[in-house]
């Protein structure tokens, strides 16, 4: 059973699941996988892509939406409205369903933070591997408790190798494997006018504010826009369970409307600036690896969109948006974890315009920005290492315990500890 707790976590534990259940296919094993998402709906779990249908895999237990689709102690008032749309009542479903399916099952897989470690080993009662995708030392350091329920896992991957050995240290089964966000980016193709010129993708989260979000980051795309001499193209990837109809609203509340007809893009909206000029701005769903990759910058008010971003070495530029994900502590705290790769300014469209057109203008500063990034997040190929290791574990054929075993090459993983 896979516990996740939110999109992004969900996104992340598929990733990882479809590793697993290749390499388990090509070890002609017997693999059931049920998916219980704690936070949100659980969308990413009802579609695999690379054309594989119906999903390898159950959906189970009890899920709902929250207003401030998990981020209940970000600020903003979040955990009062949770409370009031039900919080106590889906929680108290939630670990009723765990209970009774707990007999079922042989193993969790919890991806995210305390919680779904938690659910696993007080609620469920398994034998549980976490995917510790939330915390690195980087930021702050794991606390005592987390420390002891971590201690009780039967393997912990970290997001990173300091992490890892810091974890080691205090006798958690910790290793490094690489980052998972490195692999969950979709491949594909854009139609090739929506990268003409120079372009910018907009990453306004993948939660109920991102409607906000995107009308302060819209806004910010005119003034550069009105800055920039070349045509310009802003790429908005929706995430599922974002509705497009309300974020072209959200957009047209910013200035931008539909383009003429002729530019009609297939799988997208097409809209241009109310005042006119040649920029253009496409938004479309499922395209978010395309999109960043085609991208020369990012604005990101997003979590594991912005790191992404990041790790394909396109600069980051952050602004505390409205909503309950980014504000300035938790940029601060994405900030401290990428290093230069993010750069951080007044949530005012001048300023976001300014910040742009700086590091777009200095190939210096560019390229420093680009070469953290990537350093941070390191390679793809997270999910295969990560799968085959679980499946040792699974299987009885764990090696002895290292913090970082079978990592990937470069400043995370050049030494085995």
């Amino acid at each position: 059973m896979v516990l996740s707790n939110g999109h992004g976590e969900d996104l992340l534990a598929r990733t990882l699941v479809l590793a697993l259940l290749e390499e388990a296919q090509a070890r002609q094993l017997p693999l059931e996988t049920w998916v219980f998402p704690l936070v949100g709906e659980g969308r990413a779990w009802q579609t695999t892509g690379a054309g594989i249908a119906p999903p390898p895999w159950q959906v189970v237990g009890v899920q709902a939406a929250m207003p401030s689709g998990g981020f209940i102690l970000e600020g903003s008032g979040g955990l009062w409205r949770d409370l009031r749309a039900g919080l106590l009542g889906l929680i108290r479903r939630q670990m009723r369903s765990l209970r009774e399916l707990a007999p079922e099952v042989a193993w969790v897989l919890a991806v995210g933070d305390v919680v779904p470690l938690t659910a696993g080993l007080l609620v469920a009662r398994r034998p549980v591997i976490f995917v510790a995708t939330a915390k690195s030392t980087r930021i702050r350091g794991f606390g005592r408790p987390e420390q002891v329920l971590m201690r009780r896992a039967r393997l912990v991957f970290a997001r990173d190798g300091d992490s890892a050995r810091a974890l080691a240290a205090a006798g958690v089964p910790a290793r490094y494997a690489g980052n998972l966000m490195m692999d969950a980016l979709e491949e594909g193709t854009l139609p090739p006018q929506v990268t003409e010129g120079l372009v910018i993708a907009l990453m306004p989260g993948s939660h109920q504010d991102a409607y906000g979000n995107l009308t302060v980051m819209a806004r910010a795309a005119r003034a550069i826009a009105r800055r920039w001499s070349e045509p310009t193209r802003f790429l908005v990837p929706l995430a599922s369970g974002l509705d497009e109809a309300q974020a072209v609203q959200a957009l047209a509340a910013a200035g931008w409307e539909p383009a003429p007809a002729a530019e009609a893009s297939p799988g997208g909206v097409w809209l241009a600036p109310r005042e006119g000029g040649s920029a253009r701005l496409w938004l479309a769903s499922g395209r978010f690896g395309p999109m960043v990759r085609a991208c020369r910058l990012a604005v990101g008010l997003a979590g594991t969109a912005n790191e992404q971003a990041a790790g394909l070495g396109k600069p980051v530029v952050a602004f505390p948006g409205p909503g309950f994900q980014a504000t300035l502590t938790f940029l601060r705290d994405q900030q401290r974890l990428l290093g230069e790769a993010v750069a951080l300014t007044e949530p005012d469209p001048e300023a976001v315009a300014r910040e742009v057109c700086q590091i777009l203008t200095d190939p210096h500063r560019y390229r420093r920005m680009a070469e953290a990034g990537r350093a941070v997040m390191g390679q793809p190929g997270a999910a295969g290492r990560m799968a085959r290791q679980i499946l040792a574990a699974l299987t009885g054929g764990e090696g002895p315990f290292r913090a970082v075993e079978e990592a990937p090459g470069g400043p995370e993983g050049g030494a085995r500890t």
